[in-house]
């Protein structure tokens, strides 16, 4: 493999490239004596999300606002950080090229500890708000930036539920749907250490975020789609 100009930004494309490349293929393989499961698609879709979606945001977004950091792309060119500040930064979800109406739920719940835990299973009520028109409006009423957040700490930290197609947590059930659970911190004023970054204390929210598979591969296309019409690739790397 070449070594990319711009890691952050080529290996989406890369990684999308796969996707597409393989589908078919992965369509094909399952667990030994699990094959009524279906194929390990999802697996595959949530495995390549990481980098499409994470590389991006951990190295362009979530460096907004801060000093220079360790891995930090903002500098290579001014578009790059004003185009994701733009895009990014707390406007309507509605209003990112890559939104797709009723594609994204939203739940929104106050934590409490033992209230709700992902390896439990997703609570039957949270389930069932998440297919009411609501949780369609919430989603895409949300802020880009809380989106963002949502999506990269589930995938960075595991927070994934698998749901079948009635949106169901049916274990032993071909995967429809996926839920990407993450949770809000409180800020700690006490934090002082740091002033230019936003020091966290317990968490005081728990955001439920569901899509389709189908459409989760789509969206990911889109967002990587938006990288490269931005002209964010070519520009760094000119």
């Amino acid at each position: 493999m070449g070594n990319p100009k711009h890691f952050s930004l080529e290996l989406p494309q890369r990684c999308l490239t796969l996707i597409d490349e393989l589908w078919s293929e992965v369509e094909k393989i399952t667990i030994k004596k699990e094959e009524h499961l279906g194929p390990l698609t999802t697996t595959f879709l949530v495995a390549m999300a990481i980098p499409i979606f994470n590389l991006p945001v951990e190295r362009i977004a979530k460096q907004i606002g801060i000093g220079e950091g360790y891995a930090d792309d903002r500098g290579l060119k001014p578009e790059l950080a004003a185009e994701v500040r733009d895009k990014l930064g707390g406007a309507s979800f509605t209003k990112a090229p890559f939104f797709k109406i009723d594609a994204w739920s939203l739940v929104q719940r106050p934590f409490k500890p033992g209230s709700l835990n992902i390896a439990k299973g997703l609570p039957c009520d949270v389930l069932e708000e998440l297919k009411a028109g609501a949780a369609r409006d919430a989603a895409a009423n949300m802020p880009t930036n809380m989106w963002v957040s949502c999506v990269r700490n589930a995938l960075a930290h595991g927070g994934i539920a698998y749901l079948d197609g009635d949106g169901n947590q049916t274990f032993g059930e071909s995967v429809r749907k996926i839920a990407f659970v993450s949770g809000k911190s409180k800020l700690d004023p006490s934090c002082k250490e740091y002033p230019d970054l936003k020091c966290v204390g317990e968490f005081e929210e728990v955001r439920i975020l569901r899509i389709s598979q189908s459409d989760f591969r789509e969206f990911l296309g889109e967002w990587v789609r938006w990288l490269k019409d931005s002209r964010l690739v070519d520009s760094l790397a000119a």
